[in-house]
């Protein structure tokens, strides 16, 4: 008789579950996702223009980002079939520039890729004598952020945990005592391409050791540094995904929502549940089912407040997770009349005062058909990721945070910042060519009078927030298995790598429980650079212990 599991979740940590364990003998799957399209955060949106009113336009969450380092998800779209011959893995195109824009200031543009010709060598060089003269960084500065990059580079496992961990990268990295330019550009411009991450806030841990393969990843001649996707999210991944897990046998339910998660003693007895119209309205009857094993894969701010969980109150691990971090990171869509490609890669927007990065798209989905889109009045599109909900405005929404802003002053003060910041001498930006705008859905205004609210906002990384973030399997519920981007990883991150890490996690841990003897799923860690730096380290956990 076949091993049933629930998973509460059908985002990427939930899908990779349901994946993992449906190419496993033995295993029924059933999955429950209470939105009528699959992939959580990381689908696409068919959008509507916020202007116009004209439907079928292409959306997204935010732009998606799959460095060289990520192992884990990309290990899965290589599993995933898409046409004769190919995989969603082969969806994955690599982009070859990265551009920090800055108001009345030269845009710096540097490959994103240890260079592979003559022109890349010389554009690095150019990249890094503007990087070392133009930001306005004294040589000292520069000279003690290699020393920052040492210290990380050499330090033993023991002391990351220990001292690392405790700080934020704002104070390992010696920002407040170094100049404006230091600041901004090596403190917290760096940060910004780590996904909701502030340098203030973030641990030293993981900002220096994300930093670190990401520049590891540019000095490997050959590597795949910075891939996108080639077409909409859900065409090239999310759909193809489903329809293969669905043909392993799982049972993938749109449109149910879990509210409670029963229990007696200490083990999960069953879940229930409506079936909902997003964003939540209950539309159909109730649901209530049972299984051998569960899953949950949703994120930390269901778990802390929107399902009804008992078992709270017995196991540790599961009460500290009222202790972890979201905020609001969403993307915003601007569909222009002509193609605008920008740079080939991502642009990032340093002086904006909502952090923005962005990339034009079109350039990057050659198999996409823009004819189709506003019977072809859509010739671009420029896909902004805002990361700072809570610093005011400058222009449109002048002294108010995007948090309190309404839909058209978002979109308003959105465009104000990129033209700011890269409308100089040329105007690259003109609002003529802008046709209409879409914001994320998952930010709905409850009233016309209150501040719009984020249905699904983003798990930041704080320092010494590693001791609250739990293990796929909990020692108290020997049953109930976590699967999302705040369980412990290698990874460490609110990412598509985390959460599929994570999957793989929880599984892992069911076919523990169970005995089994299926092979586990595959664990990559983050890549430590030999030579040197391994003796190094070697020499930091001698001194560590013996202090």
């Amino acid at each position: 008789m076949a091993t049933k599991v629930i998973v509460i979740g059908g985002g990427v940590a939930g899908m990779t579950v349901a994946h993992e364990l449906a190419q496993r003998d033995g295993f029924e799957v059933v999955v429950y996702e209470q939105r009528a399209v699959p992939g959580g955060k990381a689908r696409s949106i068919d959008a509507v223009g916020q202007e116009t009113g004209v439907t079928g336009l292409p959306g997204e969450h935010g732009f998606r980002f799959f460095p060289g380092f990520y192992r884990h998800v990309t290990d899965t779209m290589s599993q995933i079939p898409f046409g004769p011959g190919s995989t969603v893995f082969d969806n994955l195109t690599q982009s070859t520039r990265v551009e920090i824009a800055q108001r009345g200031k030269r845009a710096l543009v540097a490959p994103a890729q240890f260079p592979g010709s003559i022109g890349e060598l010389l554009l690095a060089l150019q990249a890094g004598w503007d990087y070392a003269t133009q930001l306005g960084i004294p040589l000292a500065d520069q000279l003690h952020f290699y020393d920052v990059l040492g210290k990380l580079l050499c330090a033993c496992k023991a002391r990351r945990f220990d001292e690392f961990e405790n700080e934020s990268w704002w104070q390992f990295s010696g920002a407040q005592q170094r100049s404006a330019g230091y600041r901004r550009y090596l403190a917290d411009g760096l940060t910004r391409t780590l996904v909701a991450a502030r340098a203030r806030e973030m641990s030293a841990r993981t900002g220096g050791y994300i930093l670190l393969q990401l520049l590891q990843d540019m000095m490997r001649p050959g590597a795949e540094v910075d891939r996108v996707l080639n077409g909409p999210t859900s065409d090239v991944w999310i759909n193809p995904w489903l329809s293969h897990i669905r043909d392993l046998g799982v049972d993938y339910r749109l449109g149910h929502r879990v509210e409670v998660i029963h229990s007696r003693g200490i083990e999960v007895t069953g879940v229930s549940g409506h079936q909902v119209a997003w964003p939540g309205q209950r539309v159909g009857s109730s649901f209530a089912d049972r299984a051998d094993y569960y899953v949950s894969a949703v994120p930390v701010e269901v778990m802390q407040s929107e399902i009804k969980l008992a078992l709270k109150q017995r196991s540790p691990q599961l009460k500290n997770l009222d202790r972890l971090v979201y905020r609001w990171m969403n993307g915003i869509m601007f569909y222009l009349t002509e193609d605008l490609p920008l740079i080939h890669g991502h642009l990032i927007v340093i002086d904006s005062p909502w952090s923005l990065t962005a990339i034009s798209q079109r350039q990057f989905w050659p198999g996409v058909d823009f004819s189709k889109f506003a019977a072809g009045k859509v010739n671009g599109i420029l896909s902004v990721d805002i990361s700072d909900w809570t610093t005011k405005g400058k222009y449109a929404a002048k002294g108010k945070p995007a948090e309190t802003c309404t839909k058209p002053e978002i979109a308003d003060e959105v465009w104000a910042q990129l033209k700011a910041s890269l409308n100089g001498a040329t105007e690259v930006l003109r609002d003529n060519m802008l046709f209409d705008w879409f914001l994320d859905p998952d930010i709905v205004s409850p009233n016309p009078r209150a501040a719009d609210t984020n249905l699904e906002p983003l798990l930041v990384n704080t320092k010494g927030s590693w001791r609250y973030r739990p293990e796929a399997a909990l020692p108290e519920v020997p049953n109930l298995f976590l699967a999302s981007d705040y369980v412990r990883t290698y990874t460490d991150l609110a990412t598509m790598e985390g959460a599929n890490e994570a999957g793989r996690r929880a599984v892992n841990a069911i076919l523990d429980a169970t005995h089994s003897n299926a092979t586990r799923c595959k664990l990559w860690k983050l890549h430590e650079p030999g030579g040197p730096f391994a003796l190094g380290r070697l020499a930091d956990r001698l001194i560590y212990a013996a202090s």
